[in-house]
């Protein structure tokens, strides 16, 4: 049993009859994985947008946790309706490929602006900072966001495929993200660290992301999007909204993995950000960032190197718990000393280690429970399930962002101040060790009730058959 490599393809020597043969090149895997390239670029330095308000453009803390909330939670809204037309989408280049295309030059200058506050009043800031998000969010990150997530399930069917796409992208993804959190920071302030030199780099990283997705949008090529499935006999009934959700909300394998994919982005926003002040008032250097980032590479490595066989000998959803049980060992351990440099450090190399498998596998059991959903119902919806996939990846964004803000202004954080009183520090180490604890435990119990895998070959099975009967 393994993977044979060749520079074309890589063949799974565990296909059975009920589970097709590699459907896309090992070059054009690559490529895809430039789009989360740079959407985790883009990502990265909204991560740093909480820092880069309260201590270089100078907003409070809490105003600035409500405005992240108030945006995200509108923009989060806004993924159903792009679900609903990316399902409706027909171009000569697919269903949801077309938007990275189109998205790519707006990815850019949006991020541009958010990095651009001009030196105005408060109230100006803030107008401005609740424009910009806004943009940034609705028209540019989820037209883009939920296409790319969708592609997985328009260009294979797979499961061990997925599986590897997701690795891939995960592994790109990790990339940048260590990227903007190795580099970032130390090289804006080499610079000077003022507004100005926010803006510069910020443009260097949004051509970055802008530059991902346009690969990714060249790299890919549908096989399952509606026009193609009506073609081969299969009939895509228009499902609305409200059916569309409803078939959701009964889809239990969907639920679990709805809760998994927000309390993920509650801990992936809390990341670098929370991170961030840890490094500058508990530890007292905020450019230790750089060296978390860098230390970070050591899970990063072994983590996605593990991950691929660990999913053929033990599944999907065991990999992805085991790491999530090490992640949650490390962050517990942390409580030891949590003012410890060389603890925090250790076990963090641990925390991160144990993201890597979910991390990997997280669209693929996602997208699992597109065919489980397809099987029990008889009806197939790929934009709307990525979504409200999406809807609770923002909602669990927004809670992380606004919980950073709220925490910080509920323990007196003094915005731009070189020390902190021990409120404010108990809050920084609260939103870097005790909320994760509880986010990591939550989405534990979710992939333990996670059973598709066990079931997959057979739905695959029936949907195939059903397909064979139609033509």
């Amino acid at each position: 049993m393994g993977v044979a490599v060749n520079d074309q393809h890589i063949t799974s020597h565990t296909d059975t009859p009920h589970q097709p043969q590699r459907e896309i090149p090992t070059k054009r895997l690559i490529g895809d994985s430039m789009g989360m390239f740079g959407l985790n670029i883009s990502s990265g330095l909204l991560g740093l947008i909480t820092y880069y308000y309260t201590d270089v453009v100078g907003v409070s803390a809490a105003i600035v946790g409500t405005v992240l909330l108030v945006t995200k939670l509108l923009d989060a809204v806004a993924d159903v309706g792009m679900g609903v037309l990316v399902d409706r989408t027909k171009s000569k280049y697919g269903q949801a490929r077309p938007w990275l295309l189109w998205m790519s030059i707006p990815m850019f200058v949006s991020l541009l602006l958010l990095f651009s506050v001009p030196d105005i009043s408060v109230t100006g800031k803030i107008v401005y900072a609740i424009i910009t998000n806004l943009v940034f969010y609705i028209m540019v990150y989820t037209p883009t966001f939920i296409p790319y997530s969708s592609l997985m399930a328009l260009t294979t069917r797979n499961t061990y495929e997925r599986s590897l796409m997701g690795i891939i992208r995960s592994s790109s993804g990790y990339l940048a993200g260590m990227v903007v959190a190795i580099a970032f920071l130390p090289i804006v302030n080499a610079m000077g660290g003022g507004r100005r030199e926010w803006t510069i780099l910020a443009g260097v990283f949004a051509f970055m992301a802008a530059a991902g997705i346009l690969i990714a949008f060249f790299s890919n090529r549908e096989k399952y999007n509606n026009v193609q499935l009506d073609e081969l006999g299969v009939f895509q009934e228009k499902i609305s909204l409200v059916q569309g959700l409803n078939m959701l909300i009964s889809n239990k394998y969907w639920l679990l993995m709805f809760t998994v994919g927000t309390f993920s982005h509650i801990l992936f926003a809390l990341g670098v950000a929370a991170g961030t002040y840890y490094a500058k008032y508990i530890w007292g250097d905020v450019n230790l960032v750089a060296i978390m980032g860098g230390i970070g590479l050591i899970p990063v490595v072994i983590g996605f190197s593990l991950s691929g066989p660990f999913i053929k000998k033990f599944g999907k959803r065991n990999t992805a718990l085991g790491g999530v049980i090490i992640g949650l060992i490390g962050a517990t351990a942390r409580l030891i000393a949590p003012e410890s440099i060389m603890l925090g450090l250790v076990c963090s190399i641990f925390q991160t280690l144990g993201t890597i498998p979910l991390m990997a596998v997280g669209g693929a059991l996602t997208t699992d429970t597109i065919e489980y959903g397809e099987w029990k119902f008889r009806k197939r919806i790929v934009g709307l399930t990525n979504s409200v996939n999406a809807f609770g990846n923002k909602v669990g964004t927004a809670l992380g962002a606004a919980m950073i803000g709220w925490l910080l202004a509920l323990g007196g954080y003094v915005e731009q101040a070189s020390e902190q009183g021990n409120a404010a520090k108990q809050a920084i180490i609260a939103l870097n060790i005790y909320v994760p604890i509880v986010v990591m435990a939550v989405i534990a119990i979710c992939l333990f009730f996670y059973k598709l895998d066990k079931e997959f070959p057979k739905i695959l099975k029936d949907l195939e058959e059903r397909r064979t009967a139609k033509i």
